[in-house]
């Protein structure tokens, strides 16, 4: 049985038809992958900020050095930080720990512990001296 002309005329439109379609397909998709690649870096690319966003860290009891104060107790996730605290008088240690961990005013610290503000201001002052020096030597 042999087609007309008519039928092969509409199957080469619609030959025509198709092979534009995917044609045109194909050109979308590829402008979309070039805007996409405009946007895309790779992770060695990312400053470490952005990649700690995305990251997390396990953290362990054992990371941490506690300290008992008033039946709180505060884990300084410093080890360093926590030997410089623990080679503080016990005075001077309480101090810095009301002052930076519970946060509380040296007027507050004052009334709790029975000394004037200015003896808890000067105490916090020398006990950071004290734990700078620290950590210089630490680093050295």
């Amino acid at each position: 049985m042999e087609t007309s002309l008519f039928q092969d005329v509409i199957e080469k439109q619609f030959d025509y038809i198709c092979k534009r379609a995917i044609k045109d397909e194909h050109k979308n998709y590829m402008k979309y992958l070039s805007r996409f690649s405009k946007k895309e870096m790779t992770f060695s690319d990312i400053g470490d900020y952005l990649v700690s966003q995305f990251s997390s860290e396990d953290k362990y009891p054992s990371d941490f050095s506690y300290f008992e104060l008033n039946g709180t107790e505060i884990a300084v996730e410093s080890i360093r930080l926590g030997e410089a605290l623990e080679s503080l008088s016990e005075k001077k240690k309480n101090i810095i720990l009301f002052y930076y961990f519970l946060e509380m005013n040296d007027s507050e610290i004052a009334e709790l512990m029975d000394l004037s503000r200015s003896t808890v201001n000067e105490h916090r002052h020398n006990a950071l001296k004290l734990i700078r020096k620290f950590m210089k030597e630490d680093l050295e």
